[in-house]
């Protein structure tokens, strides 16, 4: 039995974790030994529990108020089991308590992110490999254009799971700071926060190039409605049906591996040749039948991406925040995404120049070349948002399915709807916030949207809205790009997810 204390000798409440770190445990079966943490004085009591064969949080973030003291006491029992009572006479078991101050990481700007159950917060070590964050320290940093990352693992795989998460679906502790290994990861995703952003083509006219003027703010803020140039709207793609979002999950690539077990990661190539319907299915299995896979839950709704929730990354990602460095001046690679170009869609590639053609490059995703495909221009971006597979995305021209394969149309909440005059070079049937009719040099139909990518609007015949380019499309590509097309099964037409916390 051992007594410590815990004080706050500040003059603000805080928060602490109790770790407990097994030192040297020579007992047979390690399982005879437990341990129970009391207090009496306001400090948290833990019923009898099992002694951890790692470090381990015994009081996981408590707060205790300023000047206050915290009195514990520890006591470890053996439970001295008749069958191997003898193989542990004189044996020895020694352990260590660490107290941490925690302090929640809060991000200068109004950013609020939440991790849907089962995603593990991640940063990248310098050889680009994911590392399990400390989200009570610094793991994200939108002013210097680091988004926040999560993954979700292999749940299907206890050894796996055990290794990050606790019996209530909880990061440990104890996994923090741990490599994840890319076999572990099943799907990469990176986080948009909510924000509103300052309208700058939103009367139907035309506009060049430039850094969009973007202010994040928490769901509980009152939204902004402005419908005029200079005036402050909130992204429409951070309200989902009848919910406000506080962010949305984006997958960090193209969707990989198959329909019935689908994955989001780099250097693999991408899922293709479903139609619409297919895609929009596959997207929902992380949250529906397939959520204890992924160790997602139920509440929460993975989908199929919308061509709102492209237009949020695209906004996002032409601001200060993405690839500008301030109002007038790109990052170093430029202020466009670049293509990838490689022919086998493998995802996260990068050519050799924005607008590469060369079709067999692949500079991968975490090299200092392959970084220049993301949204940030470094490792934390969004990547083949410019080129790999043409992406279908949820948007669609008056409810018309064609080539699509749903009976009937899904849920309202799940696409964005299209009306207006049943014409290729309508672009006002588009909504503000898509990155569509705002973001075109010229109102017609071809290279005119800015970086000359390709422009073209949903129609009877095109219903369905697809973004990016293809491989090959050279300067055409890009976050710009959007055309519109019948919604069936093409070998060179990929899909993304997002993820919405509700």
């Amino acid at each position: 039995t051992k007594t410590f204390t815990v004080k706050n000798t500040g003059n603000v409440s805080t928060n602490y974790t109790i770790y407990f770190s097994e030192l040297s445990n020579k007992f047979v079966d390690k399982t005879d030994l437990v341990y129970t943490l009391t207090s009496s004085d306001g400090g948290k009591n833990v019923a009898q529990t099992q002694v951890p064969s790692t470090n381990d949080a015994m009081v996981s973030n408590y707060a205790i108020d300023a000047g206050k003291t915290h009195t514990y006491t520890l006591t470890i029992t053996f439970l001295n089991k008749d069958e191997n009572q003898n193989d542990n006479m004189g044996v020895t078991f020694s352990t260590k308590v660490t107290i941490n101050e925690t302090k929640e990481y809060v991000e200068p700007l109004d950013i609020d992110v939440e991790l849907a159950q089962g995603m593990i917060p991640v940063k990248f070590n310098a050889s680009g490999n994911a590392v399990v964050a400390d989200t009570n320290s610094k793991w994200y940093d939108y002013s210097n254009h680091e988004w926040a990352n999560a993954v979700l693992v292999n749940c299907a795989d206890s050894a796996i799971k055990s290794k990050y998460f606790d019996s209530n679906n909880k990061v440990l502790a104890s996994a923090v700071g741990k490599t994840i290994s890319m076999d572990e990861i099943m799907q990469m995703y990176v986080y948009i926060p909510r924000y509103k952003y300052q309208l700058f083509n939103a009367e139907d006219g035309t506009s060049n190039p430039q850094a969009i003027n973007i202010t994040f703010e928490s769901k509980t803020t009152a939204k902004s409605t402005g419908t005029k140039n200079g005036e402050w709207l909130t992204h429409p793609a951070f309200t989902f049906g009848d919910k406000e979002l506080a962010g949305i999950w984006v997958g960090k690539f193209e969707t990989s591996n198959t329909s019935v077990l689908p994955k989001i990661v780099p250097n693999i190539s991408s899922l293709r040749s479903m139609n619409v319907s297919s895609q929009f299915n596959t997207s929902r299995l992380m949250t529906t039948t397939l959520a204890s896979t992924y160790g997602t839950s139920t509440n929460d709704d993975s989908h199929m991406m919308k061509n709102m929730e492209w237009g949020a990354v695209a906004y996002l990602s032409s601001s200060i925040y993405g690839r500008y460095t301030n109002a007038s001046t790109c990052i170093e690679s430029g202020c466009e995404v670049w293509i990838n170009n490689n022919e086998n869609y493998t995802t996260g590639c990068a050519g050799s120049s924005v607008d590469d053609e060369s079709a067999s490059t692949c500079n991968a995703w975490n090299t200092s070349t392959g970084v220049n495909a993301s949204t940030t221009g470094n490792i934390y971006g969004i990547y083949d948002m410019s080129g790999g597979a043409w992406e279908y995305v949820m948007g669609n021209y008056n409810d018309t399915i064609s080539n699509a394969g749903f009976s009937s149309m899904p849920e309202a909440k799940y696409y964005d709807k299209y009306t207006g005059t049943d014409s290729s070079s309508d672009f006002t049937k588009y909504h503000l916030g898509d990155a569509t009719k705002e973001t075109l040099k010229t109102k017609s139909y071809g290279s005119n949207a800015w970086y000359r990518d390709w422009s073209y609007s949903v129609y009877l015949h095109s219903p369905w809205v697809r973004r990016g380019g293809n491989y090959d499309s050279g300067t055409y590509a890009g976050v710009f790009y959007f055309n519109g097309i019948a919604g069936d099964g093409s070998s060179d037409h990929s899909f993304r997810v997002a993820f919405g916390v509700l």
